[in-house]
């Protein structure tokens, strides 16, 4: 199926190339004109290829041009010219480069335009005449100076006039093109979200165009490097004990989109969530013109998010972070009720920084002067990720508030602990490191004044799976998400705590950007490894590739392409198994389990 879509694909890319080509032959040789007198050419033979430019981009453009000069010259009786056919592809790939996917502003036109006729017209095809016609460099050069200063205009406004003209129903093939052309909504609401691009232009544009409605709701921001989902997941469910209605916004998801997206732990529908993209996705198209650039996955969720949110009027909203802070799209909102920042340690370091001063000071710029409470609650961090924290929150005028707790026992693999007064706390989350997310969470119900009562019930019923999950019994295994040096590190002492010190089996998948030597030491004692890896990721790094490097650092285990296949090795050993390394191999994981189930 997906090979047919890309046949028929190439095949219409191809039919409008040659339509375009064939188009641009008849309008140059035939509709082309010269005054009398006159050193200036006007054709319109560009013309097609600019709109083929709009619509396929540099390739197709400069294919196009290329294929027009060729065959124009043999339709008039003559051999074409190397160079000049050379300088028309030029010229077809410059205007792609500015036009493709519909960015045909007046000021982008404009820019290719003189491109074109000063690098290329005027500079490049100079020697042509020289060489060819013997004149002179002085006659040639303020020939094609005229030529081109009088042809700019020209085609400036030829150009600018039909693609204003030719707007919608342009428009229309190029969205056919985009998000939803080749693709159902259910396979682009289960991609893999790509990497991010930082910034927030194209959120604030999407958004106002969508009748900003992300104002005036009560977000309680969390960021961090690792917590924010479960510290999220306690705040939303104590709220929801306490009666509000709330939204909760997460990332990444785990089997679906949908997961993202949620009021009072209903995520939204499939219907839902499909009506909220094809409101988004003109006006997506719009930004995608305005600034060059289409907002991504994550933004487009994010924007999506906002409106469903204000739409299901919302009485709170829990926005989690997706990378970073300050850049991040969440941070589009301009005032908060709280921000919450989790344990801070070094990932994403291309995007954030190399040091923890550096990672602070993104996560940081969540906290804003527009402030219900006026305060950031965050954890004790190490010194020089704090005093970042400080520094902007005294800078924005608030102030911070770090929750005082102590674990008093366990219930199994839940955590039972004291916080803020409020004795007897059980975690609904398992895992040690648990205590430090519920406690940022009650100290966030503390300062909007919910009850004790609620406060308990809801950090008790709160649930983040792939959080230290308990899978089975008997041999235990355990889910945990961890992907970088915090996580790990928690993920073992809370082995620790729960299974002491035994013999254990690894499943280990991880992203191929990630740096696995500090994890793999810290899950070596005792250990048998086997490496996995995430299926249909590009990001993901192969089974084989990470069986390598782990041998590189000195830890050697078992390769399986498929999770099952690895989970079923992990199995026969008969010994607690531990599945980490990264989410995106919990989907993978559960369709495996469903399909044994079956």
């Amino acid at each position: 199926m997906q090979r047919k879509s890309n046949l028929q694909k190439s095949t219409l890319a191809l039919s409008i190339t040659a339509l375009a080509t064939a188009m641009s032959v008849v309008v140059c040789r035939f509709l082309g004109f010269t005054p009398l007198d006159s050193p200036v050419r006007f054709d319109f033979g560009f013309l097609p290829i600019a709109i083929l430019a709009e619509l396929l981009g540099p390739v197709y453009s400069g294919i196009g041009y290329l294929a027009a000069d060729i065959i124009g010259s043999f339709v008039q009786g003559y051999a074409p010219n190397p160079y000049i056919a050379v300088c028309k592809l030029l010229t077809g790939v410059i205007m792609g480069v500015f036009f493709s996917r519909g960015r045909t502003s007046l000021p982008r036109v404009i820019t290719a335009f003189s491109v074109i006729n000063v690098a290329i017209d005027f500079l490049l095809m100079t020697p042509i005449f020289v060489f060819m016609y013997d004149w002179t460099w002085g006659v040639t050069f303020a020939t094609r100076a005229i030529n081109a200063a009088a042809t700019l205009p020209f085609r400036i406004i030829t150009f600018y006039v039909l693609a204003k003209v030719l707007k919608k129903p342009l428009s229309r093939f190029t969205r056919r093109t985009k998000m939803k052309k080749d693709e159902s909504f259910k396979n682009f609401a289960n991609s893999f979200q790509a990497v991010t691009v930082p910034g927030l232009s194209r959120i604030g544009a999407l958004c106002k165009k969508l009748g900003d409605p992300q104002r005036g709701m009560k977000f309680i921001h969390v960021a961090g490097t690792n917590g924010k989902g479960s510290t999220s997941a306690n705040i939303a469910s104590i709220l929801e004990a306490a009666g509000y209605k709330v939204g909760k916004y997460i990332s990444p998801n785990l089997l679906k989109v949908n997961e993202r997206i949620s009021v009072n732990g209903e995520d939204v529908s499939d219907s839902e969530l499909s009506d909220l993209l094809s409101r988004i996705e003109p006006l997506s198209a719009e930004v995608e013109r305005e600034k060059g650039l289409a907002p991504t996955q994550f933004e487009i969720w994010t924007a999506a998010a906002f409106l469903y949110y204000k739409e299901k009027k919302c009485d709170y909203v829990v926005l989690e972070v997706g990378l970073g802070g300050e850049l991040d799209a969440t941070n589009v909102i301009e005032e908060n009720t709280v921000a919450v920042i989790t344990r801070l340690g070094l990932d994403h370091t291309q995007y954030l920084g190399s040091t923890i001063e550096e990672v602070a000071a993104a996560k940081a710029g969540i906290i804003k002067e527009k402030c219900d409470t006026g305060t950031v609650v965050t954890v004790e961090q190490v010194p020089k990720a704090l005093a970042v924290i400080e520094k902007k929150a005294s800078e924005r005028g608030a102030s911070l508030a770090i929750p005082e707790y102590k674990s008093t026992g366990t219930d199994g693999t839940f955590e039972v602990f004291d916080c803020e007064g409020i004795v007897g706390i059980k975690c609904g989350i398992s895992g040690l490191h648990q205590v430090e997310n519920a406690a940022l969470a009650v100290k966030v119900a503390k300062l909007l004044g919910i009850k004790e009562e609620h406060i308990k019930a809801g950090i008790a019923s709160a649930r983040n799976p792939a959080r230290f999950e308990l899978i089975r019994n008997d041999p235990p295994v355990i889910y945990d998400g961890g992907h970088n040096e915090n996580g790990i590190e928690a993920l073992t002492a809370s082995l620790l705590r729960y299974f002491g010190e035994c013999e254990k089996t690894v499943i280990f998948a991880c992203m191929a950007d990630k740096d696995i030597g500090a994890s793999l030491r810290m899950l070596s004692d005792k250990t048998h490894f086997i490496f996995t890896e995430v299926k249909d990721n590009p990001r993901a790094m192969k089974a084989e590739a990470l069986k390598e490097k782990a041998a590189s650092l000195g830890y050697v285990g078992e390769a399986y392409e498929s999770v099952g296949d690895a989970y079923e090795a992990a199995l026969e050993k008969g010994q607690l198994t531990v599945i980490c390394g990264s989410l995106y191999l919990y989907r993978d994981f559960r369709e495996y389990l469903d399909k044994k189930e079956i």
